[in-house]
């Protein structure tokens, strides 16, 4: 059974930084968002074709769309929801733009008015899932996991310490994180996200075994985030579960396609 795409409303549009445009949608009609979301819960989104203000929703809605469809599919990418407001009626995603791919060339142009489709999962998706007794935990995102790791740091409470490594563009797309728990923020600036070889996979590399139960999450490009899974498997002897690796996108891909792959 083909899943729901739901419309969606462009309510507002913020440029926080030179490769990060906030988004802030309405649900149209009855439908709404999760609240129980995980810090970087999943979220399919149906964009508009170029030229175009109003996704293609009712092709994804076609009892015969699904595994094998065979006709022309309409634009759609994995995005991490930011925040939820208004009890699930609204909700922010944050997309990085760089110069091409639909979904980034649709945000560049977004404006109030313009309609998405909001694939409507019956729960959240997300990989993030830290053992309750991880006092440690190290992040690891370049500017596609960021929106996530930024939701994580906020939901997390006291008596934590993060590590927290973010690769971004340019010194200009740093962000101020927020956390109840103890942040020790790195930023990697001018390095991966398309532009030149990542820094990420050498900075983990330099991180010493933590003296307390910890865990690991890794959020960027594939092969940047194979490597530091195996860094944290062979050098730091981190169990399967006690840590997630995940592939937001393939670098050299058409348009830069997602992965969303747990690696």
């Amino acid at each position: 059974m083909a899943i729901p795409c739901s419309p969606a409303r462009v309510r507002a549009t913020t440029r926080l930084t030179p490769h990060l445009i906030r988004i802030t949608l309405e649900a149209v009609g009855d439908w709404t968002w999760h609240l129980d979301g995980i810090g970087d819960e999943r979220v399919d989104i149906a964009v508009p074709r170029e030229g175009e203000t109003t996704a293609d929703i009712a092709t994804f809605n076609l009892p015969e769309y699904g595994p094998g469809w065979v006709g022309e599919e309409p634009p759609w990418r994995h995005y991490t929801v930011r925040r939820v407001h208004e009890g699930g009626r609204r909700f922010d995603i944050d997309f990085v733009v760089h110069g091409h791919g639909v979904a980034s060339s649709w945000a560049e142009r977004a404006e109030p008015g313009h309609v998405v489709g909001v694939f409507t999962h019956d729960h959240p998706h997300s990989y993030y899932s830290a053992p309750h007794d991880a006092a440690v935990q190290i992040l690891v995102a370049d500017a596609t996991g960021l929106p996530g790791l930024a939701r994580i740091c906020e939901q997390l409470g006291s008596g934590v310490r993060v590590t927290a490594i973010v690769e971004v563009p340019s010194a200009d797309d740093i962000l101020s994180l927020t956390s109840d728990a103890e942040l020790d923020v790195r930023w990697l600036t001018g390095s991966g996200n398309g532009l030149a070889p990542s820094r990420l996979a050498e900075a983990v590399a330099a991180i010493g075994e933590p003296n307390e139960p910890w865990y690991a999450w890794v959020a960027c490009e594939a092969s940047e985030s194979r490597a530091i899974r195996r860094d944290l498997r062979k050098r730091l002897g981190s169990a399967r579960d006690r840590h997630h690796a995940i592939g937001y996108w393939v670098a050299g891909a058409s348009g830069d396609m997602p992965a969303d792959v747990e690696e």
